[in-house]
């Protein structure tokens, strides 16, 4: 399947190896492109890290936290017509999928 995996929070989706699937990531972030540069350099990262200061993209995923205003962190599967396949909600930042999770939710939508 090929398919556009989204991470929105303030962590980056891990760049740990999902380049076997067809499948392309990004991590979108309510803070600025240059807080970013200092993030991504911190972490090593090598995913794409996006700037969603308006956070349209988070209130177009339903990601925004209601009556706080700021992003939630979650995990969401796209497939190539726009169809949200699978999504992960990460409850106050204290769960996450790992990356072989995640890779098995890929697997299984294939």
């Amino acid at each position: 399947m090929n398919a556009t995996v989204v991470s929105i929070s303030s962590q980056s989706l891990s760049s740990q190896s999902l380049s076997s699937q067809s499948l392309s990531s990004q991590s979108l972030s309510s803070q600025s492109l240059s807080s970013h540069e200092g993030f991504t350099a911190k972490h090593g990262l090598t995913v794409p890290l996006l700037a969603d200061v308006d956070k349209a993209v988070a209130k177009a995923y339903s990601a925004v936290m209601p009556g706080v205003g700021t992003t939630a962190r979650a995990v969401i599967v796209i497939d190539e017509q726009g169809t949200v396949r699978h999504r992960h909600d990460h409850r106050l930042g204290l769960d996450y999928q790992t990356v072989d999770e995640l890779r098995a939710v890929l697997d299984s939508l294939e």
